[in-house]
């Protein structure tokens, strides 16, 4: 069994530890191991865990002769990079509060190709975001906001920028997900992922923000004035996260992200953003190793084919 908390407590908390925990491949590689199967390797065939190590690093199996390596059936699977670089990469991208481009990423770990730092950053992004967290609870501000360039129309863009629905917790966790669109089904659809039953829900009074919508959850609707009251905001928590993103979003990235892979980088401002009270930032990134060795391998091709804009809204 193994004891994630445990190994989240004795993460380094900041680069100088991590660089003493994490000198060379073996012990990124014994960290892994120890994430993973808890000392004690399985084979992904049989499940036996009556295995011995090679002088390669991988594991052979006595029961069916399979070998197997702590990266197989990961993200990291068939990687020709040192773990070290991996362990590196995770640090950069989870320490930032504004996260990091790939171009930054390239120069910083001496890739050859924008390409491998972008997968790179792709994976990360996919083990950043979990189906098993738990809904929102207690008063929870919810609204709608538009990510993109200046904009000529009056009233919400319609063309021009990408939707995002954003739900925050008073003072705390914020769930923020590109929709296709603000009818009473898609509110309904993001309702029922991201909120209890019993939450309190804060909106404005555009229409599909109703019982239809909201189901039995209790409701406080304010009408929001074309001048904004700022020290009376109802919505400033959502309106802060859904701020702080498109600090993001033009800081780092310059504003060039694509709306096909825009809920990834969502994903990824969540992961960071949800836990930014965390004491110590390393312990951020090890939130993000512990997903990793949870997740299945992910390849340049499946991140391309099977990523699409609004994807939350397409698997309801």
């Amino acid at each position: 069994m193994v004891d994630t908390e445990a190994i989240w407590r004795e993460f380094p908390k900041n680069l100088t530890e991590f660089e003493e925990t994490f000198p060379d491949e073996d012990s990124c590689r014994r960290f892994l191991i120890n994430l993973r199967w808890g000392q004690n390797p399985r084979c992904s065939r049989c499940n036996s865990d009556s295995l011995w190590e090679l002088k390669s690093g991988r594991f052979e199996c006595s029961s069916c002769g399979r070998q197997t390596s702590v990266t197989a059936g990961t993200p990291l699977h068939g990687t020709r990079k040192p773990l070290k670089m991996w362990f590196r990469a995770i640090w950069e991208m989870t320490t930032h509060k504004g996260g990091i481009s790939a171009k930054d990423l390239q120069r910083i770990m001496g890739f050859g190709s924008y390409k491998t730092a972008w997968t790179w950053l792709h994976k990360l992004r996919k083990c950043a975001f979990s189906r098993d967290r738990t809904p929102l609870k207690g008063a929870v501000q919810l609204d709608d906001g538009y990510i993109g360039g200046r904009s000529q129309e009056i009233g919400r863009p319609k063309e021009t920028k990408a939707l995002v629905l954003v739900a925050v917790e008073a003072h705390g966790r914020v769930r923020i997900e590109h929709s296709p669109d603000l009818t009473i089904e898609t509110a309904k659809s993001f309702a029922d992922r991201n909120l209890e039953d019993s939450c309190q829900v804060t909106t404005d009074g555009w229409r599909s923000f109703s019982e239809k919508s909201l189901g039995l959850r209790s409701h406080q609707q304010h009408i929001q004035k074309k001048k904004r009251n700022f020290d009376s905001d109802p919505l400033q928590q959502a309106h802060f996260a859904l701020s702080l993103f498109k600090r993001c979003w033009i800081g780092t990235y310059h504003g060039a992200i694509s709306w096909k892979y825009l809920q990834r980088y969502l994903d990824e401002f969540e992961f960071r953003h949800n836990r930014r009270k965390t004491l110590g930032v390393g312990r951020i990134a090890a939130r993000l190793f512990q997903s990793l060795v949870c997740n299945f391998p992910i390849t340049y091709s499946s991140i391309v084919s099977n990523t699409s804009p609004c994807m939350r809204f397409e698997t309801t």
